[in-house]
């Protein structure tokens, strides 16, 4: 009767039954979450998509009226794939992991660490850092007060929530699904992680010059060994600490660098990779040079959840490469093809038929079926007449039939096949005023005569060789200063800059030892990188796989500095 009179002094016998009512509801929503499991591959689902238990889009509000659909602001889309968070429009989004709800927020180092990264990672709005700045000390969530925070928008210690995360319309059993899928996220350190180490690997496949593949190997250890180097001096001396780096020393691995030959054809290559990682599990992929189609090696990254960081390819695989586990440095050879179709459908002398010849490994195939779509989608109805030879003869046999031909553009992928290729073109020098090559090509084009090589172009995704970048000299003087041999310049280069970027990347992890975070910080810090390989620019946003975007039409002329000169502007297709 006490608790009545209470009741009824407080709010009136109006709202009582309200009240009860609320109250009695959330009891029973409890018991049902209490009971129920929930499942976590359902509470991803709703995590990635906004898609309920019943395949349909939650429903949510945020900024206190705006009703939205979940599929139109998903969790991910804030939090990120890892659950560690970001900023999104000057907002501070804190990390949502296992280790994160499921703990209490006190005053400690751990606390001071996730703030520090955020702190120091760009120039924010004043409303950032004041929202960073702010404590937000709590108990652990349970699931019962996480189901709360996701319904009402309200803390363990029942404080408001920032208005812009949505307050979700969850059925008990989207609520049990999510907060089980949110018990798993990021909890504990990924595989390839050891209290002192952390393992990595580069792949080497068959088909490379043995020269070459051991300039490639040889920096990729070289880099290590710097590396290491310098985490052992620092553990030595724990108490010396400039830039304040002992505050962080619980974060500090070696790195041991594993690497995984691949042998035979492009199909073994999943059973091998397979073997190597059940032997040791990797953090991730650094780098890697591989001859052929790099499709089998994206795939098993994507099923092991193994970040593959800018491998040097051709071929990458581009089918469903989108928020896989797989960054590259640009389509390769399908950028190529699309950059040249935009180019030749611009032309104010544009072609009125096309000869492609190519050859029939994944090299000339690829680009020459991505050419016939480009052109097909940019100039219906132009006439492409294409050729698939499969030996160094019929190159010849082509090229010298398509040199009496009249045909205004000739486009070659010649494949492993160039040499044969720019022989022909020198025995029967082509009618065709233009005669494209990629620029995989372009070592055996630079020996032309001068009566074909005024007449060849070359596709170029790199940026204008002419250009300097103060960095580029560094990396070449670190490369010196180790002795190590320069075979394929690019190919050293580009691991350069697949191991400073993960160094970087590493370094902001701090002891949050998950590869989606991995992955999200590269993203957001990519384009800020000093050198950015043979490209002109890298860059990344949320999901997105390739860092440069664009290539050069290219003439050959021995009388300037690179024996390149550009004749169209910077071609993004």
């Amino acid at each position: 009767m006490r608790s009545d009179r209470i009741l009824r002094s407080l709010i009136g016998s109006a709202n009582r039954h309200r009240v009860f009512a609320f109250l009695f509801t959330s009891l029973i929503s409890s018991a049902a979450l209490a009971q129920s499991p929930g499942d976590p591959a359902l509470g991803e689902r709703l995590y990635r998509t906004g898609l309920g238990a019943d395949g349909r889009p939650v429903t949510a509000i945020t900024q206190g009226d705006v009703r939205i659909a979940g599929n139109q602001l998903t969790c991910v889309s804030c939090h990120r794939p890892s659950g560690m968070g970001t900023s999104e429009g000057g907002t501070y989004v804190p990390p949502i992991t296992a280790n994160h709800l499921f703990a209490a927020r006190e005053a400690n180092r751990a606390l001071r660490n996730e703030r520090f990264k955020e702190m120091y990672k760009e120039v924010q709005t004043e409303r950032f850092y004041q929202d960073v700045r702010k404590a937000r000390l709590r108990p652990a969530y349970t699931p019962e007060t996480l189901v709360r925070a996701l319904r009402e928008g309200l803390d363990p210690a029942g404080r408001a929530l920032n208005p812009a995360m949505p307050r979700y319309e969850l059925s008990d059993a989207d609520a049990a699904n999510i907060v089980a899928y949110l018990a798993t996220l990021s909890k504990g350190d990924d595989p390839g992680v050891e209290p002192d180490t952390v393992h990595f690997a580069t792949i080497v496949s068959d088909g490379i010059d043995a020269a070459r593949a051991d300039a490639f190997v040889k920096t990729i250890d070289a880099y290590a060994e710097w590396f290491n180097r310098d985490v052992r001096d620092d553990l030595a001396r724990p108490g010396f600490s400039p830039y304040y780096r002992d505050e962080f020393i619980d974060s500090y691995r070696e790195w041991r660098v594993h690497v995984w030959r691949l042998a035979g054809p492009p199909e073994g290559w999943r059973e091998q990779l397979e073997r190597y990682y059940a032997e040791q599990p990797v953090f991730a992929v650094l780098s890697g040079l591989v001859a052929g189609d790099f499709t089998p090696v994206a795939d098993f990254c994507d099923a092991k959840h193994v970040p593959c960081l800018f491998p040097v390819t051709e071929l990458p695989r581009t089918a469903h490469a989108e928020g896989g586990y797989t960054l590259y440095f640009s389509r390769g050879l399908e950028l190529e093809a699309d950059a040249l179709a935009a180019w030749l459908s611009a032309q104010k002398a544009s072609p009125a038929h096309v000869t492609v010849i190519h050859s029939a490994d994944a090299y000339g195939r690829r680009p020459a079926t991505r050419l016939a779509a480009a052109l097909a989608a940019r100039r219906p109805g132009l006439a492409i007449e294409a050729h698939e030879v499969s030996d160094a003869a019929a190159m010849r046999t082509a090229i010298a039939d398509a040199a009496g031909r009249d045909d205004d553009t000739l486009v070659i992928w010649p494949g492993h096949l160039a040499a044969a290729a720019t022989g022909a073109l020198a025995e029967s020098p082509p009618a065709a005023w233009r005669v494209l090559l990629p620029s995989t090509a372009l070592d055996a084009a630079r020996a032309l005569p001068a009566t074909v090589r005024d007449k060849v172009l070359v596709t170029y995704p790199y940026d204008k060789p002419e250009r300097i970048r103060p960095d580029a000299y560094r990396a070449r003087a670190w490369v010196r200063s180790r002795r190590l041999p320069i075979v394929k310049w690019d190919d050293q280069r580009e691991a350069y800059f697949a191991l400073r970027m993960t160094d970087w990347a590493m370094a902001h992890l701090l002891s949050d030892y998950h590869r989606d975070y991995l992955i999200e910080i590269i993203e957001h810090e990519v384009e800020n990188s000093l050198d950015p390989g043979p490209q002109p620019q890298m860059a990344l946003g949320p999901g997105q796989r390739f860092g440069s975007k664009g290539a050069f039409i290219m003439r050959l002329d021995p009388d300037a500095p690179s024996g390149l000169v550009a004749v169209s502007d910077w071609i993004v297709p």
